[in-house]
């Protein structure tokens, strides 16, 4: 089992983004992003992120941009 560490202090400095922001930002669709995403669900699902979610916390968009390498405005 894989153990997600969660740097809460951090995350202060991370803002709260939609979907569409944070896939603007990488420069593809909202659909790219979520297949992007989808061997992740699981881990995503622990950190707290639905399906139907449109705002993802600081922690998430914080997570897809390590992840995926993305240069999101902090």
């Amino acid at each position: 089992m894989q153990t997600i560490h969660l740097d809460i202090e951090n995350d202060r400095f991370m803002k709260a983004m939609t979907k569409q922001q944070i896939a603007d930002c990488a420069g593809v669709s909202v659909r790219t992003l979520l297949n992007w995403c989808k061997p992740y669900r699981q881990e995503l699902a622990r950190m707290g992120m639905t399906p139907g979610m449109r705002v993802l916390p600081p922690n998430i968009v914080k997570w897809m941009a390590e992840r995926f390498c993305i240069d999101v405005p902090t």
